[in-house]
């Protein structure tokens, strides 16, 4: 049976609001401890809104860019008995702490990137979040910064759904295999 595509953009669409939503979950809990340490920046280095937000964001992409390279490696070092490997096939110390010292070198030079990319979309959200102030005066902070981070998470996600979609598996390629 065909849908109409009237149908199938309103589905699609929906689809769309649903699927940001657990996205938006996710980024509203981040927003809100770096809007702490931004703040927290800010108080201590008197810097401008931009380089404390700037100095923010790179701080949480290289603690989540962390989490993302090195759990798998993890998961996959526990589940490597080392013990019952013949000795000359282990992996020694030195392997593991150059490994390390790189994936954390690569972590960084892929934050300094993402951090360039997302602050486009913390501009746009601090302007939505500029307009939901303005329109809601009278509600709770919390709200107006979950509206402005669901507006922001919903075009981020149209943006790269439906405009650049490689820009998902291209971000996981950099990370692991890129530099």
């Amino acid at each position: 049976m065909a849908v109409d595509p009237f149908s199938n953009i309103i589905l699609s669409l929906f689809d769309l609001l649903k699927g940001s939503f657990v996205v938006f979950v996710v980024v509203f809990f981040i927003v809100l401890v770096a809007q702490k340490l931004r703040k927290k920046i800010a108080e201590e280095t008197n810097w401008s809104w931009f380089i404390s937000a700037f100095a923010t964001t790179i701080i949480v992409v290289f603690i989540l860019t962390l989490i993302v390279y090195f759990l798998p490696f993890l998961s996959a070092s526990q589940q490597l008995s080392i013990n019952q490997v013949p000795e000359e096939f282990s992996p020694n110390i030195g392997n593991f702490l150059e490994s390390f010292l790189l994936g954390i070198l690569k972590s960084f030079i892929v934050t300094a990137v993402l951090s360039v990319f997302l602050m486009a979309f913390e501009f746009i959200g601090l302007f939505l979040f500029q307009f939901f102030s303005s329109k809601l005066e009278k509600q709770p902070n919390w709200l107006k910064l979950g509206l402005a981070v669901y507006s922001t998470v919903v075009l981020t996600s149209a943006i790269i759904l439906f405009l650049v979609p490689e820009v998902i598996l291209g971000l996981f390629y950099f990370l692991y295999f890129g530099l």
